[in-house]
């Protein structure tokens, strides 16, 4: 049984150690307490009302600020639906959703694809690499791409993702390697898709984009949820689970572009505002950690197939995680990315 934590010792923790900690559902309560609040030059929500106010409010946008790097990956990504915001984004998102593959379609090929990885495994080995590539390689072939350079896709994917996306120390690419991916992978898509909509293309790379770490931290911590043989508990209420009591993404910012009222406290204007999606859990409907309002995710279901997918063949398949591992996980801010996951057939 743990200790209980006093809300101070929260308010005194960077936000990235909370994500990054061994178990971040114990600075839930903490957190909540705490309610809106500022915390250095940031802000924090927390708790089912504040979020929920926070991430449907106009006043809080998600889209990339003045000073972030310049060239083809950052133009790129502020044409995303994710990361717009007003009729820009009510639109791109529209094309998303039309884009978006049947459930049914991405779970088969998922299948598939992990017994193909899994094919000439006969000792322990990192799930992880698979973990990471298979959710795009998946969208990509479901979006009929051919096979070939649907792992392209996925891979161009994989880079655009480590150039972009926020961690807390230096990853070693070339300075150049997120454009580069990024004007390729526009170039890929346009051949396969309507090439007279440049925002389908768009659509379709923003898909696999969301997709790559997100779910790779699913399958990660889901695999590593199943590591008794006496758990009840098949491979998809494992993944269920794992959604709502140790979330992938725990948390999601947005910048105030004008004050507004959070759970009855003020946030000024230009204020950098870290919403923690995985305090407002409830145990009912989507997962917390998928979002909601505006920018809720639009491919919740097809995350949680893929994952299932994912953790059900590798459990059909004998393979259980190694014992006594110690489980890091990737520097980022506000997704929970374990760095390694082994499996062994016991």
């Amino acid at each position: 049984m743990r200790t209980p934590l006093h809300p101070g010792l929260a308010a005194d923790l960077p936000v990235s150690e909370i994500v990054t900690s061994a178990a971040p559902s114990r600075w839930h309560g903490p957190l909540q307490s705490l309610g809106t609040h500022q915390r250095g030059q940031a802000w924090v929500v927390s708790g089912h009302k504040g979020v929920a106010a926070a991430l449907a409010s106009p006043a809080l946008s998600i889209a990339p600020q003045g000073g972030r790097a310049t060239g083809a990956a950052a133009d790129l990504v502020a044409r995303m639906a994710r990361f717009s915001d007003g009729e820009d984004h009510h639109r791109r998102r529209a094309v998303v959703s039309g884009l978006l593959p049947p459930v049914a379609r991405v779970t088969t090929i998922t299948a598939d694809r992990v017994n193909d990885y899994l094919r000439r495994r006969t000792s322990t080995f990192d799930v992880m690499p698979m973990a990471r590539q298979l959710p795009a390689e998946v969208l990509a072939r479901s979006l009929d791409l051919p096979v070939a350079k649907a792992d392209r896709a996925a891979f161009l994917t994989g880079v655009l993702c480590d150039a972009l996306t926020p961690a807390l120390s230096s990853r070693k690419l070339p300075p150049d390697a997120g454009d580069a991916a990024a004007e390729e992978l526009e170039a890929l898509l346009r051949r396969y898709l309507d090439a007279a909509s440049p925002e389908r293309v768009d659509a379709a790379i923003s898909i696999l984009f969301q997709a790559r770490d997100a779910t790779a931290a699913l399958i990660g911590t889901a695999v590593l949820a199943g590591s008794s043989d006496r758990d009840p508990r098949s491979a998809g209420q494992r993944v269920e689970q794992v959604l709502r009591r140790d979330a992938p993404v725990q948390c999601t910012r947005r910048t105030a572009v004008a004050d507004t009222t959070i759970a009855d406290v003020t946030v000024p204007s230009g204020a950098a505002v870290w919403i923690f999606l995985a305090t407002a859990e409830q145990g009912t409907g989507i997962p917390a950690t998928f979002g909601s309002g505006p920018h809720g995710c639009p491919g919740a279901a097809h995350a949680t197939a893929i994952a299932k997918q994912v953790v059900t063949v590798i459990e059909a398949e004998g393979w259980r995680p190694a014992s006594a591992q110690r489980v890091d996980y990737e520097p980022r801010p506000n997704i929970r990315v374990p760095t390694r996951v082994l499996v062994v057939r016991p």
